[in-house]
Order: structure tokens, then sequence, then C-alpha cells
């Protein structure tokens, strides 16, 4: 296949862009600097240097491409919601119309599975009739939500769209090495009412397995849940995968209400006063890890043939390993 990727030097897209070469797709990225471009060429994919933000520029160069998997994106919750909404609402609207004007055959989106998350409650088994949920004081559900509402908003006969909503999706150079991480070992990071819970995740194994199932799917406007099957504890889970990254468990544990006031106080100071840098502490981490939140995958199951075959042990021995390779070796 003759594949567009976008946000192919994040976290989700620097891994699928490995699964679709060792495939022998053909892949274009889309890419903001020289040395991304550099980073590409050596990776044996060719970069795409323009603005994915102009719909004509892009759309132009789209002719000719079987799928573009749109992976690009804003994940920093403690962002500005105006830049939420150019990077992740605006910037998806852009793309797909660009897509569609080129007629590219398929059009696949990452979502989130938290647009579903509305007021501080438990939500389990969600499926992919869960209303959406627009709330203010969640900027990057909303964006996000509003993004995925504009890919389904197509014009199926144009061209087929399928939406992935992976939960809480992890593995090496995740949120967890790049944010959760340094920030437990400062001691900026704790459990919400002791962390145990039943959660969502999904390694980006599964999650790469499910865009290869997509890239084949005949049907279109579908959305599907993708996540590891069965859930996790919430503190299980996060404290093993802090632990093989070799990062601080922490002890420290916050009452959810208090940690949401917390959160609307830090909103508040940094919006009103001139505060240097962002909240640490945010509503929207809070509701996002904070409370029992697991999905159904039923539909990924009969309709893609998902299996969540790879398990979170072998992905955690995975990132061990690396570790270890990174180091020289294992340690003795």
């Amino acid at each position: 296949m003759k594949i567009f990727l976008t946000g192919a030097t994040g976290f989700i897209g620097s891994h699928f862009l490995k699964h679709c070469l060792a495939a022998g797709h053909g892949v274009t990225c889309s890419v903001r600097s020289p040395q991304q471009a550099n980073a590409i060429r050596a990776l044996g994919a060719s970069p795409w240097e323009g603005d994915l933000q102009n719909s004509g520029e892009l759309s132009l160069d789209l002719a000719g491409f079987d799928v573009l998997i749109h992976a690009a994106g804003c994940r920093d919750v403690a962002a500005p919601p105006e830049a939420l909404e150019k990077n992740n609402t605006i910037l998806t609207q852009r793309v797909v119309d660009a897509a569609a004007t080129a007629g590219v055959a398929r059009f696949i989106h990452i979502s989130t599975a938290s647009v579903v998350m509305g007021d501080p409650a438990p939500l389990l088994s969600a499926t992919e009739s869960s209303p959406m949920v627009l709330r203010d004081y969640l900027p990057y559900i909303r964006s996000k939500a509003l993004a995925e509402a504009s890919v389904l908003a197509v014009q199926q006969s144009t061209m087929k769209v399928v939406v992935l909503r992976p939960s809480f999706v992890w593995g090496k150079g995740d949120s967890i090495d790049t944010e959760i991480g340094p920030a437990s070992n400062r001691g900026q990071f704790g459990w919400f009412s002791q962390g145990h819970y039943p959660f969502a995740t999904c390694s980006i194994a599964n999650l790469c397995d499910a865009l290869q199932l997509a890239m084949q799917y005949t049907q279109s406007e579908r959305v599907f849940n993708i996540s590891d099957g069965e859930p996790v504890d919430f503190r299980v889970f996060m404290s093993k995968r802090l632990g093989v990254s070799g990062f601080v468990v922490p002890t420290l544990s916050v009452p959810r209400k208090l940690a949401w006031w917390l959160g609307a106080f830090t909103e508040n100071g940094w919006k009103y006063l001139p505060m240097a840098g962002k909240p640490p502490l945010v509503r929207e981490m809070v509701r996002l890890m904070g409370f029992p939140f697991t999905v159904s995958i039923e539909r990924a199951r009969r309709e893609l043939g998902y299996l969540a075959a790879h398990s979170i042990e072998a992905g955690m021995s995975h990132i061990t390993s690396m570790m270890q390779a990174q180091q020289g070796g294992p340690q003795q």
C-alpha cells in the first residue's frame, strides 16, 4: 500500500511507521523540521515537509495514496485550550478535508477512548455507542471528540473512514517515559484515592495490530474501541510500568475530591495570574486517570478480527529488554 502518515515522529506514529516499513509498504510521513526529515529518510520512508494546516497544499500532494493514517495531534492535557483546538480539532478537519478532496481511498483516524468521559464518575464497559462528551473543563477530551466528529462527517461516497479509540496507549517512549515517570521522580505524581480500580489500557503493539486490520477493513464510518482486553488494576499496572523504566513508584495518595478541587484551583491560578510554565495538576488529569474506566472491544473482535494478542506481561518484558540493551546488557 501507499500510505501517508501524520505524526510519524510521535509515540504512536513512530512505532507504526516501523511496522509499515517491515511489511513492505511505501510510507510518506509529514515532518516539521529538516532534522525530522533526515530521521524519516534514515528509516526508509519519505518525508513530506509541507504544512498540514494548509488543506490546499496537502490535497495536491495526496493524490494516489491508498490510505491516510492520522496520528498527529497534541496529547498534553495541561496545554492551553486554544493549542488543543488548533492541533487536534482544526488540524484533523483540514487533514480529512484534504484527503477527501485528493481522492484518498481510506482514512484512519486515531482518536481516544476518553471521548466518552464526562463528569467525574466511574465508567465501565463503555461501548462505541456511548455518547461523546463536550465539557469546557476537559479541553483535551473536547478537542479529540470534535476531531472525531469531523472525520465521521465526511461524505462516505468520497472516502472510507475508520476511527480507532485506544485506551491509555503504553509502551517504550510513552507518556510514562516522557512525563509521568519524570514527575514521579520529582515527587509530583501520586495516586488518586489509593489507585486501586479497574482501568483499560492498550499496548502499542496491540494498537499497531488494530491499525493493520483497519487498513484492510472494507466498511466505512465505523468506530472501534481498542484495548488490551481484560482491564487492569490501575495502581498495580502503573507501578509495574514505572518500575520497568526505572522510575520511582510513588506512595502518596490524594482523595479524588481533593485532587479535583486542587486541579480547579491551579487551572484558575494559571488562567488569571502571570504564572510560569504549566499547572502541575488539572481536572482533566484527574478525570483521565483517577476513576474506574473500562471499555468493550467486542465490536473490534467481531468486525476487525482484533485479538488483543499481545499480553501486558510481554509488553513489560519488551520494555525491560530495551532498557537493558540501552544500559549495555542485563545487570548481574
